[in-house]
């Protein structure tokens, strides 16, 4: 399992690494007082994240790559990449 913070409109960290070729799952925990969404178009997922929730987003496998995310609340600074290799 691969974690993933959100917080404050930040993800952290900002660049994931991830295995290419291969299933895997995604926490995605928010650590503030507002609701997120983890989004990619490049994933084609799109899921909130409630205040002091967390969700498991499944993924892969993936070609070898970079996979850009943000938070749909927060668009400008709710940023990240998976980076598949």
């Amino acid at each position: 399992m691969i974690n993933l913070t959100v917080h404050a409109g930040h993800f952290r960290p900002k660049q994931v690494q991830v295995p290419a070729g291969r299933k895997f799952k995604l926490r995605v925990a928010n650590k503030g007082p507002a609701v997120e969404e983890f989004e990619s178009t490049d994933l084609n997922r799109e899921r909130i994240v409630a205040p002091g929730a967390s969700i498991e987003v499944y993924l892969g496998p993936l070609a070898p790559g970079r996979y850009k995310f943000f938070g749909d609340f927060h668009p400008d600074t709710a940023r990240g990449v998976l980076i598949a290799h």
